[in-house]
């Protein structure tokens, strides 16, 4: 008895000391990682402050020298008129050293010097100008004055619709005086100092004079110093990359904060003493130094505990999964049984609610029927899409789509979502990304959709941003070339506690404020994660209470290079052209991606397609081209797709074109109002190619000519080789035949389509021998033109 209320006395103690142990243990592990983390954070902060204040610097500056390009002073090109004005503008903005405008050719005139007999064609910020791009130069240290100088260039636009090339470069010179100004500012403490560097990883600013560059010894990139330390901090800064690490730096452990910035192609960093992070947390590991001598003392009868929680955890597994099977079983069932009556009370509701003789009172209760019943559908629907999963009776679908499109679409829906909260929504698409791909679109939406729904929702300021990038080209197997893209939804929103970070998932688990929980079923998450599971992949997160969350995955998807090809695939073969004379379609939109899709989609199959950025310049295009039809997105600057149509409607000379309304809208209101405004039809995006030919050829009466059979090539061989064909030909010269099949052999059948429409304008005599040509052109073929080409060059040369 005696013995027997020992023993239990020590393992009451025992367990006590060590759930004591334990709790203090990891309540100091989260403590110092909460501390440690917020002290980072602010360190990380000051270098922000820095680096905000020069992106706003050099923003105003950029403005000042974009506008200054798009004045009728500038655009003359002529240096006798424009340089009183830069002079008084130079002595007005008071930031400049000297403004400059370059031809193209590489000779330039500036305030300082007048016209000089140097050229600058061959410096990286009038290359990129000229080529249209809005630059900041790296700092450079000008021969002639030894002072340290950015070049901020921008391209001049001529006014002519028809020029798509600068006709000039505007340049603005600064000193680099506020740039180190801000920077010898940054401070954490004492013995801290900052640095920025340029996209070579040479020094822009540097307390240490060895690394500063002069007029007679330009300092070496700290990418090829012998500092190994310093070398790996420059890598990371001239990678773009930004965060806060702890390394060996001056001798000593420091930590770096790093972050790129956006206008320039540089990095900022703030160097800081380990002591001025780490000095509040010296109590904290006393503590530390307790809490472990108890939990070693108390190892064992852990380990024992353990043992015996993980052979019950395992029980209750495989009960939990007999369980989970046979629940997937009978809600499937159910739900299928369930959504017939309940799309009939819904049908009748909503007949109801369009009746005009029932009484107000009756249809507030109509209205409680239809919205409950909604509710319910939508649970009912999340449901069916579990069980299936569970199940596994969900397969997917994949199929060839245009990618960048794709994207775009769902971006356009989420900033829908983002502007009636009032927050930031922030695209941002890496330039790699492959054009067309092979993938189930319906589920990708779904998925991301779900996620960027989620961060939307649970952010009230701030901004969430998109992000999608290639991380790997896989190597290619028999089919297509794979690429593994990651997808990531970061917000600055509530963020999830530790504790419901392995709740998030769960089927009917909903996280987070109550009255957040009411808006949707808490079933989104496990159905996204069981999706993005069925593509081969997981979903991530990281997430911290008050600062925001994000969710990341990444799969391989396939690339589809056929994409054009196979989604014009129709009924009667593949479309290749049109008869008749080409049509000109209108295209407005302001992203690129979109306009690229209807571009590449229409041209090679002879449409003239004009492009345009937004809906003012959509208007002066359609008043000078009159096209035949317009293709208009709804949202975009300065003029958006609503006010685009009501003036075409209202513009006498056009008043009566095509307008085809396409938008990633899911909201069925847009498209009503879309076709209220004058829109003759709707278009969503992503664009499938055979909803919008078919959309063509019912506004615009158009007759196609599809891919003709192998009996039918046959018949155009025999023809073009025979004596009688090439009897009725006249050929132009030896030196354009020889063109033609150089252009054959690279396959460049759009140049192919352009020279016969020349050879016709040139002279009728070669109208037939044009009409041939395109024919051949159009079924994308070059043996066929070659043989067509080559044979009858060699027997009338």
């Amino acid at each position: 008895m005696h013995t027997s209320r020992n023993l239990l006395i020590r393992f009451i103690l025992g367990g006590t000391t060590l759930i004591v142990s334990i709790s203090a243990y990891f309540s100091y592990q989260a403590a110092r990682k909460i501390t440690l983390e917020d002290l980072r954070g602010r360190a990380f902060l000051e270098v922000h402050r820095g680096v905000d204040e020069i992106e706003e610097w050099l923003h105003v500056r950029k403005v000042e020298v974009q506008t200054l390009a798009h004045t009728s002073t500038v655009r003359s090109l002529d240096w006798s008129v424009a340089e009183p004005y830069l002079k008084s503008e130079v002595e007005r903005i008071d930031e400049f050293f000297f403004f400059q405008i370059v031809t193209p050719d590489g000779s330039f005139s500036n305030t300082k010097i007048g016209r000089s007999n140097k050229n600058i064609k061959d410096r990286d910020y009038f290359q990129k100008a000229i080529a249209g791009k809005s630059n900041i130069s790296d700092p450079f240290i000008s021969r002639s004055t030894g002072i340290p100088l950015i070049a901020i260039a921008t391209p001049i636009w001529s006014n002519s619709p028809t020029s798509r090339s600068p006709i000039g470069v505007f340049q603005g010179n600064v000193e680099i005086d506020r740039i180190a100004e801000v920077v010898n500012s940054l401070r954490y403490g004492e013995n801290s100092y900052a640095f920025a560097l340029n996209s070579q990883g040479e020094a822009i600013v540097h307390p240490n004079s060895k690394l500063m560059s002069t007029v007679e010894k330009p300092a070496l990139s700290l990418l090829k110093i012998p500092d190994r330390n310093l070398n790996a901090i420059a890598q990371l800064m001239v990678n773009k990359q930004q965060g806060i690490q702890l390394m060996e730096i001056d001798g000593a452990r420091k930590y770096v904060a790093y972050v790129p910035l956006r206008e320039a192609n540089w990095s900022v960093a703030l160097v800081i003493p380990r002591q001025n992070i780490e000095s509040r947390l010296q109590f904290l590991d006393l503590i530390a130094l307790i809490v472990g001598g108890l939990t070693v003392t108390m190892i064992t009868v852990l380990w024992r505990v353990q043992e015996f929680e993980q052979a019950q955890l395992k029980k209750s597994k495989a009960a939990a999964d007999t369980a989970n099977r046979a629940k997937s079983e009978f809600l499937a069932n159910m739900s299928h049984e369930l959504r017939t009556p309940l799309n009939g009370i819904l049908g009748c509701a909503q007949i109801l609610l369009r009746s005009q003789g029932l009484p107000e009172s009756e249809q507030y209760h109509v209205n409680i029927i239809e919205q409950c019943g909604s509710h319910l559908l939508t649970l009912i629907n999340d449901i069916l899409d579990l069980s299936k999963i569970e199940a596994r009776k969900l397969e997917l679908h994949p199929h060839d789509v245009h990618f960048p499109s794709f994207l775009q679409g769902i971006g356009e829906i989420c900033q829908i979502r983002a502007e009636q909260k009032g927050i930031l929504f922030v695209y941002e698409p890496t330039n790699n990304l492959p054009t067309g791909v092979h993938v189930d679109v319906k589920r990708l939406r779904q998925v991301l959709l779900n996620l960027l729904g989620n961060a939307i929702k649970f952010t009230d300021e701030g901004k969430v941003i998109f992000k999608v990038e290639v991380i790997d080209r896989l190597p290619a197997d028999r089919q297509a070339v794979k690429y593994r893209i990651r997808f990531s939804v970061e917000d600055t929103g509530i963020g999830i506690t530790p504790s419901e970070l392995d709740k998030i998932f769960w089927p009917f688990e909903q996280v987070g404020e109550k009255k957040r929980q009411i808006e949707g079923t808490g079933l989104g998450l496990a159905i996204t994660r069981q999706l993005v599971q069925m593509m081969g992949s997981d979903i991530h997160v990281k997430s911290q209470v008050g600062q925001g969350s994000t969710f990341w995955f990444e799969i391989a998807i396939a690339e589809a290079s056929e994409w054009v090809q196979s989604a014009m695939a129709a009924s009667k073969g593949q479309i290749i052209g049109l008869e008749g004379s080409p049509p000109t379609i209108l295209m407005v939109d302001d992203r690129w991606e979109n306009r690229t899709v209807i571009t590449n989609l229409l041209q090679p199959l002879g449409f003239n397609v004009v492009e345009a950025t937004n809906g003012k310049e959509g208007l002066e295009k359609a008043i000078a081209l009159k096209p035949d039809l317009v293709i208009t997105d709804l949202l975009m600057p300065e003029m958006d797709g609503f006010e685009l149509i009501q003036h075409l409607r209202h513009t006498p000379v056009i008043q009566d074109v095509k307008i085809i309304v396409s938008s990633a809208s899911v909201f069925e209101t847009d498209q009503h109002r879309s076709l209220e405004a004058g829109g003759d039809s709707f278009l969503s995006k992503p664009v499938q190619a055979n909803e919008l030919l078919h959309q063509l050829e019912c506004h615009l009466n158009l007759a196609w000519i599809y891919q003709q059979s192998q009996s039918q090539e046959q018949r155009i061989n025999s023809a073009i080789t025979g004596d009688s064909s090439s009897d009725k030909l006249t050929p132009p010269s030896s030196n354009i035949l020889r063109e033609l099949v150089t252009l054959a052999s690279k396959g460049n059948f759009n140049a192919i389509l352009k020279l016969a429409d020349q050879l016709e304008e040139t002279d009728t005599k070669f109208a037939s021998f044009a009409n041939q040509l395109r024919q051949l052109a159009r079924q994308f073929d070059e043996d066929l033109i070659l043989n067509f080409l080559i044979q009858y060059g060699v027997e009338k040369l």
